[in-house]
């Protein structure tokens, strides 16, 4: 969260702003998966949990959070001289929205992204904009909910048909078999992968990047944000920190667009 990491905050601003003077196209997709609001099924209690819905007052924390880090983000960029706006997902009909059962047989069911209408995202660009996108989103009726950033961030990228996303976590990487990060990972091949390993972020993170790859995303990578100021040179750098997410065998371009999700 750039609000919580003021230093990397301003090294990730000066990394984009830079891309941008370079003339790619960038969305910055951000929120906190922990915010993530389930719908509660049919008899469900209204305690926090898998199958029903934080309290109130939980809820307005983290939707002012989510707020307050968009500002952060724009103000950060506007400090490295790059021209940040701020937006909720849903703002103008950005992202569309649908209602999705939860997984693994859990009651209820929750609001998760469906489609970019990229339109927007291409106006502000094209004038030297970075859109600022928030997984706070409306649903029908005026509900608020802080959707999946992961699977949102995928999403968009896969509907903008960026050539990248790239997901910056606190997390180093997918991690292998033996503990040690991996640079490559194939995601239809986990034999050097120990799933026990992995947390249940980067789990869902990675099926986000498997559905990315799967609709046409060329590059996916999920990188450290301690390790941010190598953003502006992805392109064109090897691969030194976090995990290149591949679908076979990797493909190296060099991209015009690209999505960004921070944690």
């Amino acid at each position: 969260m750039a609000a919580y990491h003021s230093e990397c905050g301003q090294r990730f601003a000066r990394a984009v702003a830079e891309l941008v003077r370079d003339g790619h196209f960038l969305a910055v997709v951000h929120g906190r998966r922990s915010g993530v609001q389930p719908c509660p099924a049919p008899g469900a209690n209204g305690t926090a949990g898998t199958n029903g819905r934080h309290s109130d007052h939980i809820e307005g924390v983290e939707f002012t959070a989510a707020e307050r880090e968009n500002r952060v983000l724009v103000s950060l960029l506007a400090e490295a001289n790059a021209m940040g706006i701020g937006l909720r997902a849903t703002d103008a009909g950005l992202v569309q929205l649908r209602k999705q059962n939860i997984a693994n047989g859990a009651a209820g069911s929750r609001v998760e992204a469906a489609h970019l209408h990229s339109r927007w995202l291409e106006i502000i660009c094209a004038n030297q904009g970075v859109p600022v996108v928030s997984n706070l989103s409306c649903w029908v009726g005026g509900e608020d909910y802080l959707i999946d950033p992961d699977q949102m961030a995928a999403v968009c990228a896969v509907d903008w048909n960026a050539d990248a996303l790239i997901y910056l976590t606190e997390e180093n990487g997918v991690p292998g078999a033996q503990g040690e990060i991996l640079r490559w990972f194939d995601i239809n091949s986990n034999h050097d992968l120990q799933a026990a390993t992995l947390s249940g972020e980067m789990r869902a993170r990675l099926e986000a990047c498997a559905m990315a790859l799967k609709h046409g995303v060329w590059r996916v990578r999920i990188l450290p944000l301690s390790n941010v100021d190598c953003l502006s040179s992805f392109y064109i750098s090897s691969i030194k920190y976090g995990t290149e997410v591949v679908a076979g065998n990797p493909r190296i371009e060099r991209s015009q667009t690209a999505t960004l999700h921070r944690d």
